[in-house]
C-alpha cells in the first residue's frame, strides 16, 4: 500500500479533492433547496405530506440507479452526481429542521407571538439560535452520507475516491481498495469531528453560555 501510494499519490490527492468538492457543492445546493422546501411545507400538510413521500421514494433508490436515470438529461460526470446527492439528501435535511423547530419549547413560541415580533426577527433573533444545535446535528448525518454515496459517482466518471476504489476492485488490487477506503473513512470522521465541535459550540450559544467558557 505505502508502495502504490509513493508512486500514485499525485493521482491519489486528486482523489481527494473531487471527492470534496463533491460534496461541498452537494451541501452548498442542499441546504438552501431543503431549507426553501421546508418553509412550503409548514404552510401547507396536504403539500408536505406529498413532497415527503415523494423524497423519501428517491432516498430509497439505490444510488447507481439514481445517477443512471439522470443521465439521459445531464450525462455523464459530476453534475449529475452533485444533483443525485443532493436529491437524496433532501429528505433528511427537511426532517431535520421539522425536528429543529418542534424542539422550541412550547412557552418560548407563545411568548414571542403574544409580544408581536415579525415572523422574519423571530426566526432570526429567537428561533434560529435555538434550533442551530439540532440544525448542526443533522447537518453532521449529512454530511457523513454525502461521503459515503458520493464514491458511487465514480461509476458515472464524476472522479472522487470512488474511482480508486473502482479501479481496485476491477483490478482486485488490495493497495488500491484499503487506500481509498481508509481516505473516505478518514476524511468522514475529519468532517464529523468538526461539526461535533460546532454542534456544541451552537449549543452553549443556545442556552446563553459563553463559547470561549
Amino acid at each position: 500500500m505505502i508502495q502504490y501510494i509513493s508512486i500514485h499519490y499525485m493521482s491519489i490527492l486528486q482523489a481527494i479533492v473531487e471527492h470534496l468538492r463533491l460534496t461541498a457543492f452537494s451541501l452548498l445546493f442542499s441546504i438552501p433547496l431543503a431549507a426553501l422546501l421546508s418553509l412550503l411545507l409548514f404552510h401547507s400538510k396536504t403539500l408536505g405530506a406529498i413532497l415527503t413521500g415523494f423524497l423519501v421514494v428517491i432516498y430509497c433508490i439505490p444510488s447507481i440507479a439514481l445517477f443512471t436515470m439522470l443521465i439521459p438529461w445531464f450525462g455523464l460526470g459530476e453534475t449529475t452526481a452533485v444533483i443525485g446527492l443532493t436529491a437524496y439528501n433532501q429528505i433528511l435535511l427537511i426532517r431535520n429542521i421539522k425536528a429543529s423547530y418542534e424542539a422550541i419549547p412550547q412557552q418560548i413560541k407563545e411568548a414571542a407571538e403574544s409580544l408581536g415580533i415579525s415572523n422574519r426577527k423571530c426566526l432570526q433573533n429567537i428561533y434560529l439560535p435555538l434550533m442551530l444545535p439540532y440544525l448542526i446535528g443533522g447537518l453532521r448525518i449529512v454530511t457523513i452520507s454525502t461521503m459515503g454515496i458520493a464514491t458511487m459517482a465514480a461509476l458515472i466518471n464524476a472522479g472522487g475516491l470512488g474511482r480508486i476504489l473502482v479501479e481496485g476492485m476491477r483490478m482486485f488490487s488490495m493497495p488500491r481498495i484499503l487506500v481509498a477506503v481508509i481516505l473516505i473513512s478518514g476524511l468522514a470522521l475529519i468532517l464529523n469531528f468538526i461539526l461535533i465541535k460546532l454542534e456544541r459550540l451552537a449549543r452553549r450559544y443556545a442556552t446563553g453560555h459563553e463559547v470561549a467558557s
